[in-house]
């Protein structure tokens, strides 16, 4: 693998275009984009920016052996990292399940009876004068809640 391959593949794995690239380098687009496609090199300067950019060292970029890939490059998440996805996870799981126990438990009873509140209809009476509605608004609390961490987790992650 060549030393442009290399460094549009780090590029691209650390989701930069080359614009970016170059504003960090103080360089053009039209350089990155050379070197890329091995036209030319960097100087040795650039080299050193490209590693701390990267989080690589200079043997990754100039000796001719393949790019350790992302995710062995990458260290297993921490203990609470790892218990913190499993909990978001469980949450959207568990809000999913009660969601689907009230919308369906309140199809259930829209369909027995025959008493309603002629304004929001069978199934709006089941979900607000019945137990399905606090089922099914907790579950869609849970279901938000787990997305709020999930992002947050993601942005976490951005920053390792």
């Amino acid at each position: 693998m060549t030393i442009g391959e290399k460094i549009a593949l780090r590029r691209r794995t650390a989701g930069l275009s080359q614009e970016a690239l170059a504003a960090q380098l103080g360089v053009s687009r039209q350089a990155v984009s050379r070197w890329e496609t091995d036209e030319s090199l960097p100087d040795t300067e650039k080299i050193a920016q490209l590693c701390r950019i990267f989080g690589v060292s200079a043997d990754d970029l100039l000796l001719d052996k393949p790019p350790e890939t992302s995710a062995s490059a990458r260290p297993p998440l921490p203990l609470c990292r790892r218990l913190f996805w499993h909990v978001y996870l469980w949450m959207g799981a568990i809000g999913v399940l009660m969601a689907l126990a009230g919308l369906i438990g309140a199809i259930f009873w829209a369909l027995r009876t025959d008493q309603w509140y002629y304004d929001i209809g069978r199934i709006g009476t089941a979900l607000l004068y019945h137990w399905m509605g606090p089922i099914a608004a907790g579950g869609g609390c849970l279901i938000m809640l787990a997305l709020l961490l999930l992002v947050f987790d993601v942005l976490l992650s951005r920053l390792d």
